[in-house]
């Protein structure tokens, strides 16, 4: 039994002195005979060699960045060219009722624009109402008013009633459109 394992001891110490002498050759580059192998991605190689692109912010940012008097108005200061005291009036009035959410306005020399989005608990004919409102408030000028998605639901709806065929088609189509003309 002790020749089995002195038997086996030599064979292991000498396939790890084999190794070894075999390992120092490898390392050695005059022994080489193969190139290594590397594989990297040509972003872990920019990386590793230091050669990383600049990003964009290092660059200087997008071009509209260095854009100057951008929204900076009129001389009055306003928000911009479509933004005055008629226009501020009309956005507090309709901000009052209890039907509008938001509201935005624009007025021009012969036209009003008003944006709003209502709650969708208010009444169907709602954009009408707001359209006589603000007539009212400025009586010289075409008067246009949008609403959000609630009136397009509504519209949809009502479009899915084939009963508007029986109608007039040119009304049903304005307020289908919201592009109703007084």
């Amino acid at each position: 039994m002790s020749i089995k394992i002195l038997t086996l001891i030599s064979v292991i110490i000498f396939a790890l002195v084999g190794c070894g002498t075999e390992e120092g050759k490898q390392d050695n580059p005059e022994n080489m005979t193969s190139q290594p192998i590397n594989y990297e991605t040509k972003e872990e190689q920019k990386e590793r060699t230091g050669n990383k692109e600049q990003s964009l912010g290092e660059k200087g940012g997008y071009p509209q960045s260095d854009q100057t008097q951008m929204n900076e108005g009129d001389a009055s200061g306003q928000s911009d060219l479509y933004t005055n005291q008629t226009s501020i009036s009309i956005t507090k009035k309709l901000k009052e009722r209890k039907e509008v959410i938001q509201a935005q306005v624009a007025v021009t020399d012969d036209k009003a624009i008003v944006g709003v989005i209502i709650s969708p608990n208010s009444p169907p004919n709602m954009r009408k109402i707001i359209k006589q409102e603000v007539h009212e408030m400025v009586p010289n000028r075409e008067v246009e008013v949008y609403t959000d998605d609630v009136y397009w639901d509504r519209m949809r709806n009502k479009d899915a009633k084939l009963d508007q065929l029986n109608g007039d088609m040119n009304e049903f189509l304005n307020e289908f459109f919201n592009t109703t003309r007084d």
